[in-house]
């Protein structure tokens, strides 16, 4: 499917538009994790960036079975954009640079356990998405948008 067509444009609109998702990840025996959190994604969709504690239970099934799934939804829950793909934990000075980058770091979820402003105590979530499905409720149409050849 074109990358220019309604529905991708409709998709990477909602994405670029968002910066709450809902991360699904599961652990080696598939049981699910899904979690809110903050999130720094753009139009074109090609990857998910957000930033953790690393001491929890999403780190340890990202570990385990790196693959991940981020729902975001409009205001309305009209609509939804589905973005999977394998996802890489970045640590130490390799995350140095996505933690520059990301916005409102003060405002997010992790800050209630950690109130430092230091990279180092913190995970980097980096997903580079290879699927990306839209859906919209009303019958739960759902449209593969995307998908990465294997």
């Amino acid at each position: 499917m074109p990358k220019n067509d309604a529905l991708w444009k409709a998709s990477s609109l909602l994405v670029s538009d968002t910066k709450n998702a809902v991360l699904t990840t599961a652990d080696n025996g598939g049981h699910p994790h899904a979690t809110w959190m903050n999130i720094v994604a753009d139009s074109s969709m090609e990857t998910v960036m957000s930033v953790t504690a690393p001491n929890t239970q999403k780190i340890k099934n990202l570990r385990e079975n790196p693959y991940a799934e981020w729902m975001i939804a409009s205001p309305s829950l009209e609509s939804m954009v589905y973005l999977s793909g394998t996802t890489r934990v970045i640590e130490g000075e390799a995350a140095k640079s996505h933690w520059d980058s990301m916005p409102s770091k003060s405002k997010a979820y992790y800050r209630h356990y950690c109130d430092e402003d230091n990279y180092e105590k913190f995970s980097i979530l980096l997903t580079q998405v290879e699927k990306v499905v839209y859906c919209r409720p009303p019958g739960y149409r759902q449209t593969v948008v995307y998908e990465l050849s294997s």
